[in-house]
């Protein structure tokens, strides 16, 4: 298994695809809610997948907020899931963020909320109460460096 980091300009058309076709499987068709997908934080965002054999695997974007450092659109394939990946996923992307992203040691993400339990084991707590984003329940969950 192969685990890459690269900007937007960076991208391949293939690697783009391959990114876009898991985020659209697992996030508009998988999860069923239509909402534009790719949008205008793509082209300011550090992107990390792990491939294997060509496949992509595990993905997310890391970006700069107002005052914070983020990430989202996390996701495990469902071929790749229930091996630890998103764990290794969600570690890669802290360690990314501490090398190249240190003028924000706040991290602040929107997480589904069915996810809080996952992302408390890396030191996130979640902050103000549940709202509707792309038609799911989310919390917005802060991690202090």
């Amino acid at each position: 298994m192969q685990w890459h980091i690269k900007t937007f300009k960076e991208l391949t058309r293939d690697e783009l695809w391959e990114i876009y076709n898991a985020r659209t499987s697992t996030f508009v068709v998988e999860q069923n809610r239509p909402y534009q997908e790719v949008d205008k934080l793509d082209k300011k965002s550090l992107h990390i997948w792990a491939e294997e054999d060509g496949t992509l695997l595990a993905y997310a974007r890391i970006f700069y907020g107002h005052d914070h450092t983020s990430f989202g659109r996390v996701l495990t394939t469902k071929e790749a899931r229930g091996k630890g990946l998103g764990k290794q996923l969600v570690q890669k992307i802290l360690d990314v963020i501490d090398q190249h992203f240190d003028n924000n040691p706040t991290i602040e993400i929107d997480a589904q909320e069915d996810k809080v339990a996952f992302y408390e084991k890396f030191g996130f707590h979640p902050v103000g109460g549940v709202y509707t984003f792309h038609q799911t329940p989310h919390i917005k969950m802060i991690l202090n460096q």
